[in-house]
């Protein structure tokens, strides 16, 4: 059951049908990377206030905390998130800030689908 401040924080995500919050806060993820990537990924976890949100760099935590006050920061995950921006031919590095946050993005939303689904 959702607090008065976790119904105010999540108050969009209850608004969308077939969408279960509760189940949302009982998941538990590892956001596997210390990329770019990685960092979106596991900010935009945070946000939709998943249970648990583990990651391989400490020092997201302090903005993690922030972004999802609820989420617990250690601990056993259950859905592992491999984030890495993919390398393609030709191309050298990373992707641009704007690909990696859209990576990170999409990982992210397709784990929050995956378990908010009813």
């Amino acid at each position: 059951m959702l607090t008065p401040e976790q119904q105010e924080q999540y108050s969009r995500h209850l608004l969308l049908d077939g969408f279960d919050q509760d189940r949302l806060r009982e998941a538990s993820f590892h956001v596997v990377g210390r990329g770019s990537a990685a960092l979106w990924a596991a900010r935009y976890l945070a946000a939709s206030g998943c249970g648990r949100l583990q990651v391989d760099d400490p020092s997201w935590h302090g903005e993690l905390r922030r972004l999802g006050p609820w989420t617990e920061l250690s601990g056993p995950a259950e859905k592992e998130l491999v984030v890495s921006f993919p390398r393609q031919p030709g191309h050298c590095g990373e992707g641009t800030a704007a690909e990696e946050a859209l990576w990170g993005a999409q990982a992210a939303l397709e784990a929050i689908v995956e378990v908010g689904a009813r």
